[in-house]
């Protein structure tokens, strides 16, 4: 599958960076990384999505994501939103609503066909039971 991904992450006055790139490599393996003046920008291929796609299926919120992206779909890109804040202590949250106090991870996916990029990261497993 061809994609590339690409993370941006405000840095408010009061935050470390350091703790904010600590956010990014709790659900990302990126290949890139660019800290600048109130800014982080990560970016990858496909393989750079394998620990977020684990956090979805441990988390069983993969139906959540599937949601969540197919309303963030538009040709050849998908955008969303995660707390920078639930990824610093290792969880994915995807956010639905504008920002919080403390701002997100955006989130950018261009990919040729994002229907198959969803079906692949939001996979369904023979033995996944709904959670209620």
């Amino acid at each position: 599958m061809n994609c590339k991904i690409r993370v941006t992450s405000r840095v408010n006055p009061t935050e470390d960076p350091q703790k904010v790139v600590e956010a990014l490599s709790n659900v990302f393996d990126y290949d890139d990384l660019r800290l600048g003046e109130g800014y982080v920008v990560v970016s990858g291929e496909v393989s750079c999505l394998q620990p977020f796609k684990e956090h979805l299926e441990k988390g069983r919120i993969r139906d959540t994501a599937r949601k969540i992206l197919g309303q963030g779909r538009s040709p050849g890109e998908i955008t969303f939103k995660l707390s920078k804040q639930a990824a610093y202590v290792g969880k994915v949250n995807l956010v639905e609503d504008e920002l919080s106090s403390l701002g997100e991870l955006e989130v950018t996916i261009k990919a040729d066909n994002t229907d198959e990029f969803i079906d692949w990261l939001c996979e369904k497993k023979e033995d996944d039971e709904e959670v209620y």
